[in-house]
């Protein structure tokens, strides 16, 4: 039987680069062999496409995380498809983009794969893009009956114009509230803000992944992480109150934690040891 080539993409140019060069060692290391061949390409932060024969070219920051080398080979990409650094091209049958943040879920990667007519795995131009800007997914949850947090959208050039007014806006909400970029995710630049004098460093903090922060009020409730092997089962973690909440450190040690469950179950045999991505 032939088998499938995957190319798995990694890295990008957004503040999640290292979230995703884990994310790709992670499907690398459980993908079935047997049926699929797998091609490494990474995207540096300065945005450079590279070849990568294994996870363990990924190199290791000042922050203790991975991230895609700089020097590894340049591939180019285009709607031809995918070339290789000796100028052969690439047979690939099908995307998996494990891109994370800007530039992966937002639907631009997205929407090169659609022109290029490459298959990818996940969901589309627009509900990518929808999805990952939660000033435009809260307004179509709302309209479908589903309940949101109350809040504000605090525009980067409105921050340094009025100040004042934006301010009394946000304390207008009460605290404690959420204060967080519009368009990112794994909890970068996230604040749980108590009181008045945190609301500034928050929002610059927010500003600095985004030009627009979302202000929520807090709820009060479970963190609940799903992950799902096979549709036969599934396995659900509480999050507790280690953290107070689900900020960029938590969530890597929560990644951490649900690996090493997972692990244990398929052991045990209470899982089939192949996964199929959702």
């Amino acid at each position: 039987m032939t088998k499938k080539r995957i190319a798995i993409i990694c890295g990008g140019r957004s503040s999640e680069h290292p979230i995703s060069c884990i994310s790709a060692k992670g499907v690398l290391s459980a993908i079935d062999s047997t049926k699929f061949e797998t091609s490494l390409i990474g995207i540096t932060e300065s945005g450079a496409w590279v070849q990568l024969s294994s996870a363990d070219e990924f190199v290791i920051g000042k922050d203790g995380l991975p991230y895609v080398p700089e020097t590894a080979p340049l591939i180019s990409a285009d709607v031809r498809g995918f070339t290789g650094a000796n100028g052969e091209k690439l047979h690939i049958d099908l995307v998996f983009p494990l891109l994370h943040g800007a530039y992966g879920e937002d639907g631009t990667i997205q929407g090169f794969f659609e022109m290029a007519g490459i298959p990818y795995v996940g969901s589309g131009v627009l509900a990518s893009s929808v999805a990952m800007d939660k000033t435009f997914a809260k307004p179509i949850y709302a309209d479908f009956g589903l309940k949101v947090a109350d809040g504000i959208t605090v525009h980067q050039r409105d921050w340094k114009a009025n100040r004042e007014l934006e301010l009394a806006k946000i304390i207008a909400l009460g605290f404690p509230i959420f204060i967080k970029p519009a368009r990112s995710g794994s909890s970068r630049g996230t604040s749980k803000v108590k009181n008045e004098s945190e609301i500034a460093a928050a929002i610059d903090e927010a500003h600095r992944h985004d030009p627009r922060a979302m202000v929520e009020v807090a709820i009060v409730g479970r963190e609940i992480e799903c992950r799902f092997l096979r549709l036969l089962a599934k396995l659900l973690l509480r999050f507790w109150a280690k953290f107070e909440f689900m900020n960029h450190m938590s969530f890597m040690i929560l990644k951490r934690n649900i690996l090493m469950v997972q692990l244990l179950l398929i052991s045990q045999r209470k899982f089939p040891t192949r996964s199929l991505a959702g």
